[in-house]
């Protein structure tokens, strides 16, 4: 997995064979509402099932639950995105906010990038 700073928001990047996957969260502070979700362009010519926003909104809070539990912390979200022409199943980015909020809380290196370079997971 590999972890982007994009301007405001976090990123984590999984590409496992033909399987790929873009979660950018921008994180913040107080109570978790509902945050927005945002489907960014597709990424090169792959077709696969469209995912469900809800279904990744759910997978993520979840996610976000579950990390807060393991670390401690009272992290929330704002903002979650992810790429129009990624693979399912949804639930990996539960797996991935995860895997996002430990390596934020373990002091681990986000790589940056301009958020002007591009959005989906060709500029990773």
């Amino acid at each position: 997995m590999q972890f982007i700073r994009l301007g405001e928001y976090l990123a984590a990047s999984m590409i496992t064979g033909p399987k790929h996957n873009l979660l950018q969260l921008r994180i913040g502070t107080g109570p978790q509402g509902i945050p927005a979700c945002e489907m960014l362009p597709p990424v090169g010519n792959c077709v696969h099932k469209p995912l469900n926003s809800e279904a990744i909104v759910e997978r993520v809070l979840e996610g976000l639950v579950e990390a807060n539990s393991r670390l401690g912390t009272k992290h929330s979200l704002t903002h979650i995105r992810y790429v129009e022409n990624d693979t399912g199943p949804e639930v990996v980015y539960g797996h991935m906010c995860i895997k996002l909020l430990e390596h934020l809380e373990a002091g681990g290196v986000f790589a940056e990038q301009n958020p002007q370079a591009g959005s989906g997971n060709s500029a990773l």
